[in-house]
């Protein structure tokens, strides 16, 4: 009779290999169609080194010291790491657990003039398992994995975030400093023409109002240099924040390459849409919290149907009483069932809202990858810009060039 009680057990186990709720397919990348003409013919290459293509080691360097001191990175590491615990948690569910219990009682009572005193000292085993009959622990457990995932991605989407920030702070105080040093010489050109036009307004050469406009520029480049002096100590600030480098060291590794603007050789992107999509971590992210949202369903489902834990416990107990001692073994083994009847509706409105917020994270998904192709659009229009506008900042400087010496 036992031997047929445990096959039936062993029978009713076999049924969790039953899972209610969608499984999660991974949404097809919509068809984007690139209306901007790609830079440099389309030409793909990897981007593996992306940052050291801007020929400046000491921005590479920032941007590694950076990421291990930085609020932001430490903040999207916590919460990979708490998404990973809580994977492993939910994946604990899914196996038996086994405590050890130990404990000593003792108890006194009395009959008429009679005493009788029992001390009990237990040492055994417990353990439990809930038998996955419709998948709900399945489906935790596939919801926190694809959170770690989310996690993980949100990580590296911080890093990117963090170097591209890093860089172009970078590079506005390199132009920063450039122009500052033009404004400098600015300066001093208009301080030069204000002291000939002063001799000369003194030797009848020159008017008052030829003197009086010399003076203006003169207070102009002024005004422009210490505006720009502002903008510079700002930018600096601003990268100090950043980095977290204290600012006197760090202004003594940027008088290295002071006013030198990083100019990369060339800058490849890649030409297909589905791949740039593949590449961000922000998109990554919204297909994992889908992936997420999908697994809450099947688990909220599965809350609606019967739950069967098994359960048992195996102790040796030793007795003391009236100055004897006992030996007694005792376990236990049995089934438990559940079965959810009446809740209000609960159940149902779980269902329902476990839908709600796969439904919130399918239309998440599809916003961030309309705002991706959108950026990536945008960037290459920007980057075809840059591109005519310094072909045309050549012919100026030539245009200018001639000018000068035919001045001269």
């Amino acid at each position: 009779m036992k031997l047929c009680y445990v096959w039936i057990l062993f029978a009713v186990a076999g049924l969790s290999g039953c899972a209610v709720g969608p499984d999660f397919k991974r949404p097809d990348t919509p068809q984007v169609l690139w209306h901007t003409t790609l830079p440099h013919g389309g030409k793909l290459e990897s981007l593996d080194k992306w940052w050291q293509q801007l020929n400046d080691p000491l921005l590479s360097e920032l941007i590694v010291d950076t990421e291990k001191n930085n609020p932001s990175i430490d903040m999207a590491l916590a919460k990979m790491n708490e998404a990973r615990a809580n994977a492993t948690i939910s994946g604990a569910n899914l196996y038996p657990s086994l405590n050890l219990t130990a404990g000593s009682t003792t108890s006194r009572s009395a009959m008429g003039s009679f005493l009788f005193q029992q001390t009990t000292n237990s040492v055994g085993f417990n353990a439990s398992w809930e038998i996955d009959l419709f998948g709900k622990n399945r489906r935790t457990a596939e919801a926190s994995q694809a959170r770690f995932g989310a996690g993980e991605t949100g990580w590296h989407d911080a890093r990117i975030s963090l170097a591209a920030e890093v860089a172009e702070v970078y590079i506005e105080l390199r132009e920063c400093e450039a122009e500052l040093s033009s404004a400098e010489q600015n300066k001093k050109s208009h301080a030069d023409v204000q002291e000939v036009t002063s001799i000369k307004e003194g030797a009848g050469l020159a008017s008052a109002m030829e003197e009086a406009r010399a003076q203006a520029s003169e207070a102009d480049g002024d005004s422009n240099y210490v505006s720009k002096q502002g903008e510079c100590a700002r930018t600096l600030n601003r990268l100090t924040a950043l980095t977290g480098i204290e600012q006197n060291a760090l202004k003594t590794r940027l008088s290295a390459r002071q006013g030198q603007i990083p100019i990369p050789n060339a800058v490849d992107v890649s030409s297909v849409a589905a791949q740039v999509l593949r590449q961000r971590p922000d998109v990554a992210t919204a297909e994992w919290n889908l992936a997420a949202a999908s697994a809450d369903i099947g688990a909220s489902k599965a809350a609606l149907y019967p739950s069967l834990t098994l359960t048992g416990s195996v102790a040796n107990n030793l007795i003391y009483m009236s100055g004897q001692s006992a030996v007694v073994p005792t376990w236990s083994f049995g089934p438990s069932l559940s079965l959810p009847i009446f809740s209000g509706g609960r159940g149902r409105a779980g269902v329902k809202a476990a839908q709600a917020r796969y439904d919130y994270a399918l239309a998440s998904y599809q916003k961030t990858v309309r705002d991706a192709v959108q950026e990536v659009e945008d960037t290459l229009v920007r980057l075809n810009v840059a591109n005519a506008r310094a072909r045309d900042g050549e012919k100026t400087q030539k245009r200018f060039q001639q000018l000068f010496q035919a001045t001269e």
